[in-house]
């Protein structure tokens, strides 16, 4: 089962980068969106034949066009909501960066899904924003030094940024959902939550010059 479920994570990531491609360049030249339904066809039946395919591939990383595209038209990406919970879960094995972006891709499949089962979505949607909240201080970095000074040790990629861009995406898509949207009344809680870290990071001061001014327009951008 094991490689059978590699096998297809293997096709289904190649036939998603193509459609996903496809799909912008569609929308930049023509202004509108368009797709290979046989391609679209068998992403679907794969989703929803083989459990943890989707899973697999949101931990590998996707392109945000990619995760666009999942979201908007592979519906049984949903069905792998427990997977993606018990990876947001691992918190002594999964590195924090990691699980913030995989938080992100997790809630955009939740609310585009959110009516495929709802005790599912609010499950999915509060462990992804728990995460949101356990890697604030990634986002903003530390207080008086540059926000990009977290580097990974491997890749030197600016861990920060990743972070940075997994939390605006993840309130973007907040942004989105429904007023009469189950997850609704969840999402203002977390909301909230948030607009209060960055009023404590604000109120706590106690650093001067262009590292604590950038610290301090990130934590405005967050806020609005």
């Amino acid at each position: 089962l094991r490689y059978l479920t590699a096998r297809d994570s293997v096709i289904f990531r190649c036939v998603l980068f193509v459609c996903a491609s496809t799909s912008v360049r569609s929308s930049n030249e023509e202004k509108s969106s368009t797709h290979c339904t046989m391609c679209v066809s068998l992403m679907r039946s794969i989703a929803s034949r083989r459990r943890g395919v989707i899973a697999a591939l949101v931990k590998q990383g996707l392109p945000q066009g990619s995760v666009d595209f999942l979201t908007r038209f592979i519906p049984e990406s949903f069905q792998d909501a427990s997977e993606l919970m018990s990876m947001l879960g691992e918190k002594d094995a999964v590195p924090l960066v990691e699980r913030l972006v995989t938080a992100s891709t997790a809630l955009s499949i939740c609310v585009a899904n959110s009516s495929r089962g709802e005790m599912t979505a609010n499950n999915l949607l509060s462990a992804s924003l728990d995460t949101l909240v356990d890697g604030f201080h990634f986002v903003i970095g530390p207080l008086g030094l540059p926000v990009s000074v977290f580097r990974d040790e491997e890749n030197g990629q600016d861990i920060t940024l990743m972070c940075k861009e997994a939390t605006f995406h993840m309130i973007t898509t907040l942004s989105k959902i429904h007023p009469r949207s189950i997850l609704k009344k969840d999402a203002i809680v977390y909301l909230t939550k948030i607009a209060n870290l960055c009023k404590s990071e604000n109120a706590a001061g106690g650093a001067s010059g262009a590292a604590a001014l950038k610290r301090k327009n990130l934590l405005k951008g967050i806020w609005d």
